[in-house]
């Protein structure tokens, strides 16, 4: 080879190597010699693909969110349904049955069987109040009901119960004030005067009686005056026993009662066994009657029956007048005019009161009274009077009939 061909040879061999690192393809591949192959045209497409799945569920948990909201806010609004007071049994049991339900049977509950349910327990709710209530209650629940209408029976039992209770609780007042104590009559005339509705409701229902039983206490204590063994004793144990309003009420309008027809029983029985025909035969009758006939008795009955054994008595006597001188056995002047024998007979009877039998314990005269105004429990104030005037016609009687049986 020719010198010449020879050094163009060793040109190319030294300027191939510059040319092939510069040109870009080279370059490329030197830059990054590990970097992954481009992605192909369907290998970007798949990706597109799976991004729009994801949007579509997305879209459907979003969807479901909104339905769990709905059913979120029924049920509690059920359970709210089923805390309140005011809910009644009706409308409790189908709201138990909603929740336990699908989210549709809660919005049917709410949205249709929840006023039904609601009428029916107010209906039923109306009905109990008309059966405890006064007058005016009554009146008014009887109204609502014709109406039976969702808007008339809540007004009855929010506003219209209480507003007609009002006027029952003050007519109720007014009957207390009839016989009523010290303690009674000073509050009643306040709250007639100044008390809200809700202060005489209260006083109605319930402070009633605790206030009454300072009035009985006070009674009972005024019945020991003029009372009969009986009740004496029947007072003195029941006290002791530190009784309650309701007891002490009992004592004062039954009790008193029971114990004081026994003592008049005792005092009957007492007057008969001294007393004339008729006294006696009164007396039975009123020990087997009732006892306001033995308080008859008591009161005028002995009284009338002891007047017409003076009356016999009287007409039993002889007419000329003899058995009256033959009976003045003192020595008296019977010269007329002087009033001698007359005084004389009327000393000696009276003298023979002292010896008639007094009543058993010797308390006649406290079985004479039954507290204020009652006149069943009465009892004759003058009873031992009586029995005395009673012994004293027996021995009139016996004295008169001596000179004859000489």
């Amino acid at each position: 080879m020719k010198l010449p061909h020879i050094a163009s040879a060793i040109a190319v061999a030294a300027m191939a190597p510059a040319v092939l690192f510069s040109s870009p393809a080279f370059a490329a591949d030197a830059a990054s010699p590990t970097a992954p192959p481009a992605p192909s045209a369907p290998d970007r497409g798949a990706p597109s693909e799976a991004g729009g799945g994801s949007q579509g569920e997305g879209a459907q948990k979003e969807g479901a969110q909104e339905e769990g909201t709905q059913e979120a806010k029924d049920r509690k609004k059920i359970e709210a349904i089923l805390a309140d007071p005011a809910s009644g049994p009706g409308v409790r049991a189908a709201a138990r049955k909603a929740l336990n339900g699908t989210a549709a049977d809660m919005r049917h509950f709410l949205e249709v069987v929840w006023a039904q349910q609601q009428l029916m327990d107010d209906r039923v709710r109306v009905t109990q109040i008309l059966s405890t209530g006064g007058v005016a209650v009554r009146r008014e629940a009887e109204k609502a009901l014709r109406i039976d209408t969702q808007e008339a029976l809540t007004e009855f039992i929010k506003n219209g119960q209480h507003v007609a209770r009002l006027e029952d609780d003050r007519v109720e007042m007014l009957r207390m004030l009839n016989g009523a104590g010290k303690a009674i009559t000073e509050r009643v005339n306040y709250l007639l005067s100044h008390g809200t509705r809700e202060e005489i409701r209260a006083f109605v229902a319930t402070e009633q009686h605790a206030i009454r039983a300072e009035d009985d206490r006070v009674e009972i204590a005024r019945m020991l005056k003029d009372a009969g063994p009986g009740l004496t004793e029947a007072i003195q144990k029941f006290l002791s026993g530190n009784p309650t309003p309701a007891q002490l009420r009992e004592f004062v309008t039954t009790t008193q009662y029971v114990h004081r027809d026994n003592d008049n029983r005792v005092l009957i029985a007492q007057i008969a066994s001294v007393g004339g025909p008729e006294v006696v035969k009164a007396a039975r009758a009123a020990l087997n009657g009732t006892p306001e006939d033995r308080v008859e008795f008591l009161k005028t009955g002995q009284h009338v029956a002891r007047e017409k054994d003076k009356a016999a008595e009287e007409a039993a006597k002889p007419d000329d007048g003899k058995d009256d001188g033959k009976g003045e056995d003192k020595g008296e002047d019977s010269k007329p005019g002087t009033g001698g024998e007359s005084t004389g007979t009327g000393t000696g009877n009276g003298a023979g009161t002292g010896n008639q039998p007094a009543p058993a314990g010797g308390t006649s005269g406290n079985l004479a009274s039954t507290g204020a105004g009652s006149e069943n429990g009465w009892i004759a104030g003058g009873a031992a009077t009586a029995l005395a005037a009673g012994a004293g016609l027996v021995l009139v009687n016996r004295r008169r009939r001596m000179p004859s049986d000489r």
